[in-house]
Order: structure tokens, then sequence, then C-alpha cells
């Protein structure tokens, strides 16, 4: 862990060397004679580079494995071009501080930097691969989580050794999840192996905790100074996600008590209500062309109204338009959605196209939602979901949203099982919302979206 934060900030500074560097290029290629100005453009840049530095960051491009997956690199490449520029023609729109607006440069700031950007994160790809630089660490006994993370374990940290003592009965769980791996089961070797092989950190399983005799030889022979990683907390690292295995309530009262940011709150008030007038103007615009779209297709109403659970599990009326054929019994069936028949053909479009969604300004403006938040969920299914889902009603601890972690990281749910999946994925929201979490839900839909 200690070495991919070091390469991240090698990643770090070596963007930042480069977009100046492409300033540079873009100011030569220009105008020279604009050179002279250099120190004034270094300045006013800096604000803007600091924000390409976070786009970069959500993007996931500072993954030191992200370049192997290359159509997903290209892909976000992309989107981080197109938010660059933009963003930097109105930052300069709103701060004329050179008396001219550098469009010119910044888009060759953009194109210049992007192919260095390229040739920068290929070259640390290769020495990477040709090095083999990885973390060391020990696995120690098993764990259920292991099965669905190891491959991603395998990827961040080079595995040297399954410590797994007979008495905890996993040495063939461990054979099963990786049969070419190393076991060990005595405490010596253990201590031996950190030294030999220079371990740096230790992962161990929630079955740790389940032998004190364990624990106390593990303290006793075992330096602190070695990186203790929980198998929890490393699988809400890697999936983005919070598993309700094993969650109780101690786990809600030490991670997600906490008191309410005002402040935070307040500003994403402020961006709700603008974001919310905007998206009003646009669906009073499309409202007429939409109508009459949804009336020649399929005679019915033009928007669909359902009660849904908001914060603290109060109910209100959500607006939509309708995009499934009206029936008498749709109130009435569960997962009416599985069947994508009832789907009308303008739906398909507009959902599609997300326009089904605009009437929902309406209830962001009220306060019924936010624009970032869990989805808010019908209330029928809510019912089934506290009932067969853990910890369930913790959903509406905060206000629901329009966009959501769980929903660009999962498709809409068909079953219990698939809302229970999508829930693990709000905890994770509700664990670590913030305005920079939020920012980064907006990012991903905006990629899905132009996906």
């Amino acid at each position: 862990m200690r070495r991919i934060n070091f390469l991240k900030i090698i990643l770090l500074l070596g963007d930042i060397s480069l977009m100046y560097l492409a300033l540079f290029l873009a100011i030569f290629i220009r105008d020279n004679n604009l050179l002279d100005q250099f120190s004034g453009f270094f300045y006013n840049f800096l604000i803007l580079y600091i924000i390409w530095l976070f786009i970069i960051f959500v993007l996931a491009l500072y993954d030191s494995h992200f370049f192997k997956k290359i159509k997903d690199f290209f892909f976000n490449l992309i989107i981080f071009s197109i938010l660059a520029f933009f963003i930097g023609v109105t930052y300069f729109y709103f701060r004329p501080t050179f008396g001219i607006t550098p469009k010119t440069i910044l888009l060759l700031n953009v194109i210049i930097f992007d192919v260095l950007f390229l040739i920068w994160r290929y070259s640390v790809n290769l020495f990477l691969e040709a090095r083999g630089v990885k973390e060391k660490v020990i696995i120690v006994g098993f764990h259920e989580k292991l099965k669905e993370i190891f491959p991603q374990i395998k990827n961040i940290y080079d595995i040297v050794v399954f410590f797994c003592p007979p008495y905890m009965d996993a040495q063939k769980k461990c054979l099963f999840i990786s049969p070419d791996m190393n076991i060990i089961s005595e405490i010596s070797d253990l201590k031996n192996i950190v030294i030999e092989k220079k371990i740096t950190s230790i992962i161990f399983s929630l079955d740790f905790y389940s032998n004190e005799d364990l624990v106390k030889e593990i303290f006793t022979v075992l330096p602190l100074t070695l990186n203790y990683i929980g198998i929890d907390d490393l699988y809400e690292l890697i999936t983005k996600k919070i598993s309700l295995e094993h969650l109780d309530e101690i786990w809600f009262l030490e991670k997600i008590s906490k008191p309410v940011d005002i402040f935070e709150q307040s500003i994403k008030r402020i961006f709700d209500i603008i974001l919310s007038l905007v998206a009003l103007i646009i669906f009073i615009i499309f409202l007429p062309f939409i109508a009459f779209a949804i009336k020649i297709d399929d005679k019915g109403s033009i928007f669909y109204t359902q009660k849904r659970v908001g914060k603290n599990g109060n109910l209100f009326l959500m607006h939509k338009f309708r995009t499934m054929k009206e029936d008498k019994n749709q109130d009435k069936e569960t997962w009416r959605e599985i069947n994508k028949d009832n789907i009308t053909r303008v739906g398909k479009v507009l959902r599609r196209l997300h326009l089904d969604e605009l009437p929902q300004a309406w209830n962001i403006f009220k306060g019924d939602i936010n624009f970032v938040g869990p989805r808010p969920e019908w209330v029928e299914l809510a019912k089934v979901f506290e009932k067969e889902i853990p910890f369930y009603k913790q959903r509406y601890l905060i206000k629901p949203g329009l966009i959501g972690w769980a929903q660009i990281n999962y498709p809409a749910s068909k079953s219990v099982n698939e809302a229970k999946e999508k829930f693990e994925y709000d905890l994770y929201y509700i664990k670590n919302h913030s305005l920079l979490l939020d920012l980064e839900i907006v990012l991903k839909a905006i990629k899905l979206f132009m996906w």
C-alpha cells in the first residue's frame, strides 16, 4: 500500500510537470512572443490545473493498473479532454486576467497534454511490468470475501504466502482460492518469511479475530511497523461497496453516526436549486414535444406519479414522464419492469436519453430529493426490502437523489438479492458521502450517459 501511494505521488508530480510543459509548448506554437509572459500564464493556469488533477483522480487514471484496460483508459482520457477544455473556457470567461481569452492556447494545451499523458502512463506501465513492482503481502486465514476480490488483490499485491494454522480449518479453502499458492501453518515460519521477503503488509480476514491465541501469537512475533489490513477495509476499497455480512448495530454506531455538516448541506442545497432551475427550463422547453409523442404512441397520461420513500422514511410523490403502458394492476406488480414489452416505443427513447427523469427537477427544487443520493424506492418495494434485507431502513438516514452511487455501479434490480447488492453500494455512499464523492458520481454519470 505504501509503494502504491508513493507511485501515485510520482504520477501526480509527473502530471503537474507535463501540464506546464504542454502549456509552454502550446504558447510556443500559438505565438512564441508570448513566452515572455509565461510567468503570468503559470500562475493563472494553476487553479485550472488543480481542477484537472481532480478530474484525472475521479476518472481513476491514478490507478497504476488502469492503463491495462486500454478501452476504458482512452475513453476516460476523452472524457477528461472534453471536461478540461470546457471548464477552462468557463474559468477564463469569468476570470479574464490576461486581457485575452486563451482559447487556442487552452485547446493546444489539452491536446498536447493528452499526448504527453499517454506516453507518460505507457512508460510507467512498462516500467512496472519490467520491475514487477508490487507490495509484498501475506494473507492470514480465509474468508468468503477473498473469493470475490482475490483477482484484484493479485493485481495490486505480490502475495507471498497464505498463513493458515491447522486449527483454523482454512488450508483447504486457501488452496481452493489459489491452488498454486504457498501455504504455511507455523507462526515461526510466518516470522521468518516476514523478515526474509521484506514483507510490508499483512492482510487478515475476520477469522483472524475469532481466535484469541492466534491474535496474541501474531502480536508477539510480528512488529507493529507492518501495515495490517482488514478484509472489510480492503473489500470496501476494491469493490466500492460495503458487505452486509457481519454488520451489526456497533458498526453503524462507529462508522455511520456523525454530526450533520451544516456547511456541506447548505452548499449541496444551493447547487441543487441551481441545477433544478436549469432542468425545469429544459423541462418546459421539451414538454410539448414529449407530451405529443407520448399521446401519439400510446394513449394515456403524460406523467407517471408514484409514492417513494424519502429521508427518515417520509413519503413523497415522484413524477416522471410515462414510459410504460398503463395497466390497472401496475401499482400491484412488484417487478413490473422485468417485462420489457411494457415499455412503449417513445418510452425507450426517453429512457435512453434520460428525458423521462426531467419532471423530477420539481422534486429536487421542492427538496424531496437531492441531485445526488441513493435512488428513492417505491413504497411497496421498500416494504419488501425492509423485511428481507438487514438494516435496510438505515438507507433513509440521508436524503435520496436523482442519481446515486449504486445506480452508476449496478443495473436496476429485478430481485431481492440484486436489491441487496445495490444496498451495499448505498451503504458505501452513506458512510463516505461528501461533496467530492458527489462530484465523482456526477462525472461518472456523464461518462455512462456518453457511453
